[in-house]
């Protein structure tokens, strides 16, 4: 119960950005009285009914639909799969081009976080982004995906380029990809999509290891993400090392917090290191001192006879 309401308050922040571009013709709530007290379940003015019951339902663990068939930002047909071949976690975005919010914000943030990143797109992890408006076409995809790698903070070489990619598809795929994540999201009669907020980490078999909420993205916790998914794979140092072994996943706040039985045992480790250290220094130091002794006593006896 915790960790749902834990999600309903970030798929909240989400929506209510949704809410911009819906009708807030909506009849008000009944305040909360004293016996129930206010919560995020209680809210004065309620949710468009345009974004109502489109929470997701998380499936860690799913297997994504690696012959769903989507066409990329260069026209071509692809299947999911074909991004899973190499070894690379992938991060996944469900979005569409002309959303005047919620997908611009989402993709803002992915591309800040990927800039802080000591990891690189295309080399490192797969960056997949996918419209869920059938209407959308590779020429719009292209635009955003030019706009995109524009603003990357790193070289955009080819290896960028292909495993930064923006995708459309028909309906029937686009719902199959949906629901592999449990992401929901509904037409409008507007022409826009009412959905929720949120990205994927996927290993690199093409199933769903993470989720991140709303629009905020820390680079750590994504950094995290991409090691646990991979299973250490992407670990480049010692830091990263004790780094994804001292932080554990908490699915009850949707973060990265340290580990105190881990950070005691790393401490452990490391002093019994450091006085192994400490001790095996004096040791050899008593041992040079102690033959430095005997030779000069060894050599004393010489010297005397040998003076006229």
């Amino acid at each position: 119960m915790i960790r749902d309401r834990v999600i309903f308050a970030r798929l909240a922040a989400a929506c209510a950005a949704v809410s911009v571009t819906c009708a807030a013709d909506e009849p008000p709530q009944t305040a909360p009285t004293p016996d129930k007290p206010a919560s995020v379940f209680d809210r004065e003015t309620p949710l468009p009914k345009q974004v109502q019951n489109l929470e997701i339902d998380e499936k860690v663990g799913s297997q994504l639909p690696l012959d769903a068939e989507f066409t990329n930002s260069a026209g071509r047909r692809v299947k999911v799969g074909d991004y899973f071949k190499h070894g690379k976690p992938a991060i996944v975005a469900m979005v569409y081009y002309k959303c005047p919010v919620v997908c611009s914000v989402v993709m803002e943030k992915m591309n800040e976080c990927f800039d802080k990143l000591d990891y690189t797109v295309g080399h490192d992890f797969n960056a997949l982004l996918f419209s869920i408006d059938p209407t959308e076409t590779p020429e719009e995809a292209a635009q955003v995906k030019r706009g995109t790698l524009a603003g990357y903070a790193k070289p955009v070489t080819p290896e960028v380029e292909a495993g930064w990619e923006f995708h459309t598809g028909s309906i029937e795929q686009n719902a199959r990809l949906a629901d592999a994540f449990g992401f929901k999201y509904r037409a409008l009669a507007d022409g826009q999509f009412g959905h929720p907020a949120a990205i994927y980490v996927v290993t690199p078999e093409g199933k769903v290891s993470r989720y991140f909420y709303g629009f905020a993205y820390p680079p750590r916790d994504v950094k995290l993400s991409l090691i646990d998914a991979s299973q250490g794979k992407l670990v480049k140092s010692m830091g990263d090392r004790f780094m994804a072994y001292c932080f554990q996943y908490d699915a009850s706040t949707g973060r990265y917090t340290l580990a105190a039985i881990r950070v005691m045992q790393v401490g452990g480790v490391l002093s019994a290191i450091l006085v192994g250290g400490l001790v095996g220094t004096l040791f050899v130091g008593d041992r040079i001192r102690r033959r430095t002794r005997e030779a000069a006593a060894q050599s004393a006896p010489e010297q005397a006879g040998a003076t006229p």
